[in-house]
């Protein structure tokens, strides 16, 4: 059995603690929301093991669309959106505090609590990698220090130690679980919505920037796209598990919606999405820029019939194929 929480040495308060075995989240394994990959990995540590695309998909965070084309930070107002979806579906969920105000003695005592009853917390402005979010696993009273890891390129067991000096940290329940089913079809209408409240206005804002462009596109776009691109796949996943749960005629419109959003990936891994600063630069000559501001179209007519197919999945009483099809 793995223990909860591993002192250094001594037990006076003035070694290093740390929760030992904790993995580190590394790109490059097909998941792009850095918030979403530290939540998981620490919500496992609470015994609590949902994996990426459920994750994904309670917290909403795979139906949301990026505001801006050209920077992927999952920020505040993801980490907000996405905690008060986790609310919905489970009791008690993770708490975000805003740690910019508290000073580096109140930080040291909340993570210190957290650790000493075996659980991470996950942060963002800390470490290494400040733009991205980070797993705190430990904590050093006597250099006020905070022990974790940042977002990594390859796995690696020793953990960082930097100043207690986060923006955002999420405090993580000791014994989360999933509220009843019915808070499923919350988390399912929350995502018919989330294309009312802003998909539409932050597709058509992609849009109308990539036809605007007067040069190269800044190299953000490319992270943004996957971002966007590994939210719907993730979408769909999480969508086809749902279905598994659920009667027929529901589960049907479910299924209908997540072959949308592989359409939707499809049409952002088309030949004219931007990989890299080579195609980047493509885009400043007229045609290629035209040619990815038709996909940005094509993706965001399927993101509106995917939504148009989960707010059936609460209301319909016939079969996705004795519908009239979009």
């Amino acid at each position: 059995m793995v223990p909860r929480r591993l002192r250094v040495d001594g037990f006076d308060g003035s070694a290093p603690v740390a929760i030992p075995g904790v993995p580190a989240p590394v790109r490059g394994r097909g998941r792009a929301n850095d918030l979403a990959d530290v939540l998981e990995i620490a919500l496992a540590r609470t015994g609590l093991r949902l994996g990426y695309d459920l994750l994904m998909g309670l917290s909403g965070l795979a139906f949301r669309t990026p505001p801006d084309p050209f920077d992927a930070r999952i920020g505040r107002e993801d980490a907000i959106a996405a905690l008060d979806g986790l609310g919905a579906a489970l009791e008690p969920a993770p708490e975000l505090r805003d740690a910019r105000g508290l000073g580096s003695d109140a930080i040291l005592n909340l993570v210190a609590a957290a650790v000493d009853d075996g659980l991470p917390c996950a942060a963002l402005g800390w470490g290494s990698v400040k733009d991205r979010w980070s797993i705190i696993c430990g904590y050093d009273r006597r250099r006020e220090r905070l022990l974790g890891h940042c977002l990594l390129d390859e796995p690696r067991e020793q953990y960082e130690s930097w100043p207690p000096n986060p923006e955002l940290l999420i405090m993580m329940p000791a014994a989360p679980r999933p509220r009843s089913a019915e808070a499923l079809t919350a988390v399912v209408r929350a995502a018919a919505s989330a294309w009312q409240v802003e998909g539409a206005g932050h597709w058509l804002a992609w849009q109308r920037a990539v036809r605007e462009l007067g040069g190269a596109p800044p190299a953000g776009h490319v992270a943004a796209v996957e971002l966007l691109a590994d939210a719907r796949a993730a979408a769909a996943g999480f969508l086809e598990a749902l279905a598994e749960r659920l009667e027929p005629i529901p589960a049907a419109w479910l299924r209908n919606a997540a072959e949308r959003y592989r359409a939707l990936v499809e049409a952002l891994e088309a030949g004219a999405a931007p990989r890299g600063p080579e195609t980047l630069m493509l885009l400043e000559a007229p045609e290629p820029r035209a040619a990815w501001a038709d996909a940005l179209a094509r993706a965001t007519a399927f993101d509106e019939a995917a939504a148009r197919d989960l707010r059936l999945s609460l209301e319909a009483t016939w079969l996705p194929e004795d519908a009239q099809r979009p």
